[in-house]
């Protein structure tokens, strides 16, 4: 008597391979984290004061912005500047000077501002503001 060994039929085993999918996945997250803006976070919390003719004024590497907080603290780069500090950074009339002010500031703080950058013979300073909402 012969034996058979009992044959298995020969099926193959239908699975799907993951990894190349994972690996595009994992390369688009790295392209994205690579080629994506990282932005500075605003830290500072400035409720901006009205006005009926704001424009938009644009940001760019020219611009130096100043930002003054209720407490009459002025930040440039998110670390604290006094105001004698103030007149080294206010080198060049070719830079843009923007001043983000929080309108709870004291109006005599700000005329103190001003006066360094008039000394320092800057024409044009500019103040961010909200557009005032007109009521009809």
């Amino acid at each position: 008597m012969h034996l058979k060994k009992s044959q298995k039929p020969n099926k193959t085993l239908e699975m799907v391979n993951l990894i190349p999918m994972i690996n595009l996945i994992f390369l688009l997250l790295i392209f994205f984290l690579l080629t994506g803006v990282i932005s500075k976070k605003d830290s500072s919390d400035i409720n901006r004061p009205e006005s009926e003719f704001a424009n938009e004024v644009e940001i760019d590497s020219q611009s130096i912005v100043f930002t003054i907080n209720k407490n009459n603290e002025i930040l440039y780069e998110n670390k604290s500047v006094n105001i004698e500090e103030l007149s080294n950074f206010i080198q060049s009339k070719n830079k843009k000077y923007i001043l983000d002010l929080d309108k709870e500031s004291s109006i005599h703080f700000f005329n103190r501002i001003i006066k360094e950058f008039k000394e320092k013979d800057i024409k044009k300073l500019f103040v961010k503001v909200i557009e005032k909402e007109n009521d009809k």
